[in-house]
């Protein structure tokens, strides 16, 4: 009779501790983000006014920033006089804790212990390959991170043919037991004119490549110019605007990354021009020994060093991404010229920055 009065007595304690635990683990409801969800809407729906959504966005520049897509959620906590937001930007590592207590607002920058699984998605590309992941995997930024890993393989759409086969595995990332987003994509495998290619994921200090050990063979004249190759639009010179429908060409292509990141050289030169101008933002212009000009457009800060004439090499930094000129979020437009033409870029330059090449080189060497 002792022994069962000491066993329940272990039970009730047990299960009194256990149930702040469970309670803190459904503290937060996962909420989705709807088509045309902004932090401003998302902070009205749950109650903050007009007042308290500026003072909210009046804290920091990078909340302003916020990026949302449906493929993300957000966490509410919510009851009589409390109110707490933990809101994740869809693209980088950025989030943010928003609470109001008693009438009182506080935010600050909230560093999630996120919880990661990876999940492993395979197919057969019918149609696109943005369009065969997107069939698998309800996520634009999965699909387009897949697409950057082959960005430098695929040279037309007639190289995948109808059936080829595809897999990949990507990063869920969980914050308090739910879902919130995807994270990067660590290994990848297409089939391309009839050849497998695989590719993995490599993050150092000097930047993160998808990468396999062909890349380091390719002969290529240009570094890559930035750290991170997450490709916002491509080389289109016969776009047409989905608007105006006119012809308005994409003569670069854009690399979305936060702004501030470095711009590096992807070659020596020299200085032919660097400023302003109303549609390309602060902006610099190389020319290169073998008579092809870079440009690098919406630059937030140039390097003080900058001046005409002024001679750099692959791997300086020349400047800071931004978003300065005609442009609506934070990338560098990076272009080239070549005998008075622009041309492809993603054709003539490496997919991985100068400071890596070394690191790469030996992690081939010791595989």
């Amino acid at each position: 009779m002792i022994h069962l009065i000491q066993v329940v007595i272990v039970f009730l304690v047990t299960w009194i501790c256990y149930q702040p635990g469970q309670a803190a683990a459904n503290y937060f409801t996962a909420m989705p983000v709807k088509s045309g969800d902004t932090l401003i809407s998302i902070l009205r729906q749950h109650g903050f006014s007009e007042h308290e959504r500026d003072q909210i966005l009046s804290t920091s520049t990078h909340l302003q920033k916020l990026f949302l897509t449906l493929d993300i959620k957000y966490m509410l906590h919510q009851d009589r006089n409390l109110t707490e937001l933990r809101v994740y930007d869809s693209q980088t590592a950025a989030a943010f804790r928003i609470l109001k207590h008693n009438g009182k607002i506080t935010t600050a920058p909230y560093k999630p212990n996120f919880k990661i699984t990876l999940v492993r998605i395979e197919g057969r590309v019918h149609g696109s390959v943005l369009g065969s992941i997107l069939a698998k995997i309800d996520s634009n930024f999965v699909a387009s991170r897949f697409n950057d890993a082959y960005a430098f393989d695929i040279r037309s759409a007639r190289n995948i043919k109808s059936g080829a086969s595809y897999w990949f595995t990507v990063q869920k990332k969980y914050d308090q037991g739910a879902f919130i987003k995807y994270g990067e994509i660590l290994q990848t495998s297409i089939e391309i004119d009839g050849r497998i290619i695989k590719k993995n994921f490599v993050h150092t200090t000097n930047g993160s490549v998808f990468f396999n050990k062909s890349s380091l063979t390719e002969k290529r004249p240009f570094y890559a110019p930035v750290n991170y190759l997450k490709i916002a639009s491509n080389f289109q010179p016969h776009r047409m605007h989905p608007i105006t429908g006119r012809r308005q060409p994409h003569l670069g292509i854009d690399f979305e990354l936060p702004s501030g990141d470095p711009v590096f050289a992807p070659r020596q030169g020299v200085v032919i021009r660097h400023g302003f101008s109303n549609a390309a933002g602060n902006y610099i212009v190389l020319a290169h020994s073998n008579g092809m000009e870079t440009a690098y457009n919406h630059l937030s800060k140039i390097n003080k060093k900058i001046r005409r004439g002024y001679r750099v090499y692959a791997g300086d930094q020349i400047a800071e991404v931004g978003c300065t000129g005609y442009c609506t979020r934070a990338h560098l437009h990076f272009a080239i010229k070549y005998k008075g033409q622009m041309i492809n870029p993603i054709k003539y330059i490496k997919s991985y920055p100068y400071r890596m090449e070394q690191q790469l080189a030996a992690r081939v060497a010791l595989n």
